[in-house]
């Protein structure tokens, strides 16, 4: 039995499953390191990600929890017997669900800023879209749509998750109002090991009363949690852990 599970460890790392993207500061990147910081603390929860646009996050993310998933798996067969009770027994064996919303009718009317965040603008098809992130979906994970406005979609989005955690929300919405929206809709299913991506969190010049910034400023005095920056990415995203109660 040593011996088969020797061969297949040795398969599994020969075709490259473990690739590593820690070192990559964009989108992609910095979704890498968000399922690497989630697979290394095993922590349960959905991934939850409010504005999708072309899909592009979506596939990303989905890419990257394919890698640590394989990789989990193949500690099963590794030669230290701690690592495979520890693989055997994560929780990271029960699949995540994928929740992605947006309208896919691009920007609203806003006075936020009117030049980047045009009405209108980022505007995508949905069936090509969920085509797009279906065609990447190789471990066949549950992933639900929610077409709409965040605030539409909120009492959708609590029924279908219920009680369970946000382990990763991706929040790339841009303007301050939908991202008090996205926020509202979870803020009973993040917990302490919640890792929280605002992908535009220095736009605005980084202004404290604009954009994300206010937004989640708002959210953190209202919350009975704590939160702590994490890492930056991109070129204006910020990341932040949940990682104590008031």
């Amino acid at each position: 039995m040593a011996f088969f599970r020797k061969i297949a460890y040795f398969i599994i790392k020969k075709l490259n499953l473990i690739r590593g993207k820690i070192h990559l500061n964009d989108r992609s990147g910095g979704l890498y390191r968000a399922w690497g910081y989630i697979f290394s603390n095993h922590i349960e929860g959905d991934y939850v990600e409010f504005g999708v646009y072309k899909g592009e996050s979506a596939v990303s993310s989905l890419e990257s929890y394919s890698e640590f998933y394989n990789w989990l798996q193949s500690q099963k067969f590794d030669n230290e017997n701690w690592r495979r009770e520890l693989s055997e027994s994560s929780p990271l064996n029960q699949k995540p669900f994928f929740h992605l919303l947006d309208t896919f009718q691009g920007m609203p009317q806003n006075n936020e800023h009117p030049l980047i965040f045009k009405k209108d603008s980022f505007l995508s098809d949905f069936e090509k879209v969920k085509k797009k992130i279906s065609l990447k979906n190789n471990l066949n994970i549950i992933i639900n749509f929610y077409k709409g406005t965040f605030k539409e979609k909120t009492l959708e989005l609590q029924q279908s998750l219920k009680n369970k955690k946000i382990a990763i929300l991706n929040i790339d919405c841009d303007l301050m109002e939908s991202t008090i929206d996205a926020l509202n809709a979870v803020q009973s299913n993040i917990d302490i090991g919640t890792i929280i991506l605002f992908d535009d969190y220095n736009q605005f010049k980084a202004h404290n009363e604009e954009g994300q910034r206010k937004a989640f400023r708002v959210f953190q005095n209202n919350s009975k949690f704590i939160f702590e920056k994490f890492y930056s990415y991109g070129f204006v995203g910020q990341s932040f852990l949940v990682v104590g109660q008031k």
